[in-house]
């Protein structure tokens, strides 16, 4: 065999995409990942979302994972990695592991005891059919920054979750969940001598997988200014076992309302309307909840000094408590986005689902939902 190629449990299965184990990648772009992203909400209670994070990436030889568990105004954050060698097939780091019970039906997901004080043993099942995204494909300086795919899905989730000043028991009724699975090249942060990022070309986004009690809708948008879509993918799931919507969604106009005076854009409610290929318009209204999961306590664009897909060694843990009612942090805390809790409602039915948001300077709409300048 060539030096550095391994082999793995998973290359006995009729898998392959390229020639080259399953431990290996066609690039070598340092910033291609696999990652999961998992969240689950208290829709009764509404003040309660946690956030799981797994990742894979081959070649900075590094798996990561990260808890943001938010609840009655604070929020408690765990990041983990570890070496990815010669463990590339099992996915876990540290106390936390996912196990695969039925692929796109079931997940278990295990937090054992650590220093964050988050631990839990959840199963997440599927309510609806897994909708695969289009390839999402973006170039910059000569260069491709995105080249990925990933696939959104609804369920619930039983179990139990605990933490400082949480004791909680989960069913199907009252904890909610959506999920994602992505893979392929994404930036990375920059690494010193490389040359300065270049502003997004959007300046609004969307990313909202909801959830009502006949289908689930899942819609990813990327706005900019004048209101051109630079990314769009939308798409309705029937429940599980059932036949898919013949129609595709071909556009999504958006009227949403902010909090104002907030110190970083958080969203009140607000209306969606669906397009969709045959004519018809769907509409949607949305009204957040208090339950808001920050995910830079998951290292998005970093939190002091700890970024996604930086090798850190084997076995590293931190964690870190967040005070979500301190106005002088929140800017801080938020600017990465979050998963926020959200109440949908259409044609009389009431559902529940997560919508990360961002605006930005220059967008052509919500100078409302924008904060003063100040220093990140």
């Amino acid at each position: 065999m060539s030096d550095g190629m391994q082999l793995t449990p998973a290359d006995e299965f009729f898998t392959h995409q390229t020639s080259l184990p399953h431990a290996m990648v066609a690039t070598s772009d340092p910033s291609w990942r696999e990652r999961y992203w998992i969240s689950v909400q208290d829709v009764a209670g509404g003040d309660t979302v946690m956030t799981i994070g797994l990742g894979k990436y081959p070649n900075t030889d590094v798996m990561e994972a990260f808890v943001a568990l938010s609840h009655a105004g604070t929020q408690r954050n765990l990041r983990l990695s570890r070496t990815l060698l010669p463990r590339s097939t099992e996915m876990s780091v540290g106390p936390l592991r996912v196990e695969v019970v039925e692929p796109l039906r079931h997940l278990r997901l295990v937090c054992e005891a650590n220093s964050s004080g988050v631990e839990f043993d959840i199963d997440w099942r599927a309510r609806t059919e897994p909708l695969l995204e289009g390839r999402f494909f973006q170039i910059s300086r000569a260069r491709v920054t995105y080249d990925a795919i990933r696939y959104v899905q609804h369920g619930r989730a039983t179990g139990r979750l605990t933490a400082p000043g949480l004791d909680a028991t989960l069913t199907e009724d009252t904890w909610w969940g959506e999920r994602d699975h992505s893979w392929g090249t994404r930036p990375l942060p920059r690494a010193p001598g490389m040359p300065p990022g270049e502003r997004p070309e959007w300046r609004m986004l969307l990313f909202a997988p909801l959830q009502l009690p006949e289908f689930g809708l899942h819609l990813y948008l990327q706005e900019a200014p004048g209101g051109r879509a630079v990314h769009l993918s939308a798409g309705l799931t029937p429940l599980v076992g059932r036949d898919p919507e013949p129609e595709a969604i071909v556009a999504v106009e958006h009227d949403l309302e902010w909090v104002a005076g907030a110190p970083a854009p958080t969203l009140s409610g607000g209306t969606v309307v669906l397009r969709l290929s045959d004519g018809r318009a769907l509409e949607f209204g949305l009204r957040t909840r208090p339950g808001r999961a920050h995910l830079r306590g998951g290292g998005y664009e970093g939190w002091n000094g700890w970024f996604q897909g930086h090798w850190r060694g084997d076995d590293t843990a931190e964690s870190d408590v967040w005070d979500l009612t301190d106005p002088a942090q929140f800017y801080r805390y938020a600017k990465a986005g979050s998963d926020h809790l959200v109440e949908v409602t259409h044609n009389g039915q009431t559902g529940y689902g997560i919508v990360e948001y961002m605006v930005l300077p220059g967008y052509h709409r919500y100078t409302e939902a924008l904060p003063p300048r100040r220093d990140a």
